[in-house]
């Protein structure tokens, strides 16, 4: 079964001081616990922000929300890339790496490239959105 994969507790609390401000499901509690809101935490609360900046410390964007954030409000583009090689028994392996450019502005300043051989995709995609908030925002 194919599930949602969210972004690390460090990374939430990141994009919370970075400004990432969206209606979601899914958060953190202040201890790291990940957490579903539920019909009885909407009931609670008339205003759906207020439940997420108030009772919960932190939301938990799945690793696209936050790449679709980054590209959308802080013109940031995350490319993934899967890296062929072989190994010392001649059998192919591939591991990730990212690239991130500026959707704006003068393309020359703009990649950042990390190479080093993230097993999975969804360990690049969270490297790579730490990354841009750590470093380029």
């Amino acid at each position: 079964m194919i599930t949602e994969d969210y972004v690390s507790f460090e990374t939430a609390k990141l994009l919370k001081e970075k400004g990432f401000d969206e209606s979601i499901s899914m958060v953190y509690m202040s201890y790291g616990h990940l957490r579903k809101l539920n019909r009885y935490d909407s009931i609670r609360n008339s205003n759906y922000n207020d439940i997420t900046k108030n009772y919960f410390e932190y939301t938990a964007p799945t690793l696209q929300m936050a790449m679709k954030w980054l590209r959308e409000e802080k013109k940031m583009g995350i490319e993934i890339n899967t890296n062929f090689d072989l190994d010392d028994d001649s059998k192919w392996h591939y591991e990730y790496g990212f690239c991130i450019f500026q959707l704006s502005g003068s393309f020359e300043k703009c990649a950042e490239c990390d190479y080093d051989g993230y097993k999975t995709y969804e360990e690049a995609c969270e490297a790579a959105i730490q990354y841009c908030l750590k470093n380029l925002i």
